[in-house]
């Protein structure tokens, strides 16, 4: 066999076997809104979290102490009443019924309100054997309507059924910064952020602790804030010291990065967190520029 057909073999052996563990690659992400402004014509003041369906998105204006609700079609934005007081929302999610959790920023607690602004009351663990001062930093909601809410004061995840019953806790690792946010794929495998050390972490749907998924990414992103994954296992990371996204493959090697510090379109100054609808939409929240910016993936 020739030399150049065995150097052939041996590139090709390469990507069968390194191809699976990339996944499809980031999304092509077009800008296609800046919002501003809530219902009531009042501008967003540092909000700080974000979530969304295909057609609804809510954020924490933070520094107005509100909840402000928008509908999403044709690409657009528009605001929709009513507002939701809140005192600092620090980061929100969404049920499968439409109602909408918010973490109060001031006394630490996750208020639920019904879909229609009307307040229910707040998420209380029921049964949980290790939440002794339940301190959240930041929480997710899953497709079934589980609950991760990330806690600092017991260093763990701690996992809710949809009535808030205890199901599982997953512990921090021991070596390990400040932990800023998690996400949640749909096979129940949780995703830390570790804001300070720069790192990701794992947990499978069974674990009971977290695994290292990625290392040396200080050479990448500066202090990311927030985590989510794309349907494709694309893991993204918000940068706010960075003022991009940091693209991250499923085994968490290094893809790339988007955009930058700046106050126009696609620039960001501080950002905080991010959601990712099932169509594919990306919703960031802007914090120091006083907005979210809505990017569209293309193929």
């Amino acid at each position: 066999m020739s030399k150049s057909s065995i150097l052939f073999s041996i590139l090709l052996l390469g990507c069968m076997v390194a191809g699976p563990a990339l996944g499809a690659g980031p999304a092509k992400m077009k800008f296609v809104q800046a919002v501003y402004e809530g219902d009531q014509e009042i501008g967003l003041k540092y909000p700080e979290g974000v979530a969304c369906t295909d057609e609804l998105v809510i954020v924490a204006d933070t520094a107005n102490n509100r909840l402000v609700s928008y509908r999403f079609s044709n690409r657009t934005a528009e605001p929709v009443g009513p507002e939701m007081p809140i005192i600092s929302p620090i980061a929100v999610q969404i049920n499968s019924k439409g109602e909408i959790y918010a973490l109060d920023g001031r006394d630490k607690r996750i208020r639920i309100f019904n879909p229609d602004g009307t307040e229910k009351g707040s998420l209380a663990p029921k049964g949980s054997p290790v939440s002794r001062k339940l301190m959240p930093r930041s929480f997710k909601i899953d497709r079934n309507d589980k609950v991760y809410i990330l806690d600092l004061a017991d260093g763990l995840v701690l996992v809710l059924d949809a009535e808030g019953n205890y199901l599982r806790h997953v512990s921090f690792p021991g070596q390990a910064g400040f932990f800023s946010d998690l996400a949640v794929d749909g096979q129940g495998n949780i995703f830390l952020v570790d804001s300070t050390e720069v790192a990701v972490y794992h947990a499978g749907p069974d674990a009971d602790g977290f695994e290292p998924l990625s290392k040396g990414l200080k050479e990448y992103a500066n202090f990311p804030t927030g985590i989510a994954l794309d349907k494709g296992g694309t893991i993204y990371l918000v940068d706010k010291h960075g003022g991009s996204l940091v693209m991250l493959n499923r085994d968490g090697s290094f893809l790339g990065h988007k955009f930058g510090y700046g106050w126009k379109d696609s620039q960001f100054y501080y950002p905080s967190q991010l959601c990712i609808s099932e169509g594919g939409t990306f919703f960031i929240a802007d914090r120091g520029n006083s907005r979210v910016q809505i990017f569209v993936s293309e193929e």
